[in-house]
């Protein structure tokens, strides 16, 4: 007996699928920064910058994949939480760069950002995830 499954009314827009992926690649990308900027043990007293930045990557990660994964679930939170992402990725990269440390992986974290962002503003993105409460009921009409 062979069982077939219904296909699911919902379709998924290409832009949600590529945004999904890139976000995924992003936690990708993101735990492996957080790997390299781990110190090794025992801390000295001057390393605490790395380990509260390896923090930051590994947590970004995170968020990261579980918004990728939202996003091609098509999770209502999910648009919101990978916004909320790209902008501490963006803020970060810009903390870097204002401190004067610029380092290769910062330039690609923020081209990766802006893209994300752009993608997340596409109109067909826009329409999977609605952020504004619409109300669809239709007010009665008076009496005349």
């Amino acid at each position: 007996m062979r069982i077939v499954a219904e296909k699911d009314k919902t379709t998924r827009p290409a832009a949600v699928t590529f945004t999904g992926r890139l976000l995924s690649l992003q936690s990708v990308g993101l735990v492996i920064l957080a790997i390299l900027a781990a110190p090794e043990p025992p801390i000295a007293n001057h390393e605490w910058r790395e380990l509260w930045r390896a923090g930051l990557y590994i947590t970004l990660g995170f968020l990261s994949a579980w918004s990728g994964l939202g996003l091609l679930k098509l999770r209502p939170p999910s648009w919101n939480l990978a916004m909320l992402v790209q902008g501490t990725a963006l803020l970060h990269a810009l903390v870097l760069y204002r401190a004067g440390e610029r380092p290769v992986y910062m330039y690609l974290q923020m081209l990766l950002a802006i893209l994300i962002v752009v993608n997340l503003n596409q109109s067909t993105l826009r329409a999977s995830f609605p952020t504004e409460l619409i109300e669809t009921q239709e007010t009665p009409s008076e009496p005349h």
